[in-house]
């Protein structure tokens, strides 16, 4: 006589909560390894364009100050005006045109948004972590 197939016992809440653990485990380890490589790769980016920002920086303040010297000299000789208003006409025209390249910095900065791929899968890895808890109470 053949025998009844038994179903399996539901497993017990402290193998539950194992099995549960062991995930959270590996999951942590996964997205640390991730934080890992997305920094990196974005710290050698960053270090790249600095190197690109401040050769190019120096590049144009010097050349800066030469066209400064060169519009006030220029200013002086078209308008007629002493030397000293020359170069006073180029340092504000100067001056205005460094202050709107600092505020359009400060906006490229504002929008920076460092590790979305990182934060994203943190997010829903929370999600998943929530939900399994609350399957094991319920």
């Amino acid at each position: 006589m053949p025998t009844k197939p038994t179903a399996d016992p539901p497993p017990h809440l402290g193998a539950i909560v194992r099995d549960l653990a062991a995930d959270a485990k590996a999951l942590v380890r996964q997205q640390v390894e991730l934080f890992r490589a997305e920094a990196g790769q974005e710290l050698r980016k960053a270090g790249g364009a600095a190197a690109c920002v401040a050769a190019g920086g120096g590049l144009v303040a010097a050349g800066g100050f030469l066209a400064g010297l060169a519009a006030a000299r220029g200013l002086s000789r078209v308008t007629g005006l002493p030397l000293g208003w020359g170069y006073a006409l180029a340092a504000a025209g100067l001056g205005a045109a460094g202050a709107k390249l600092l505020l359009a910095g400060r906006d490229g900065f504002a929008s920076l948004r460092p590790l979305p791929e990182t934060t994203d899968a943190l997010g829903e890895n929370l999600e998943w972590l929530t939900g399994q808890l609350e399957a094991t109470r319920g």
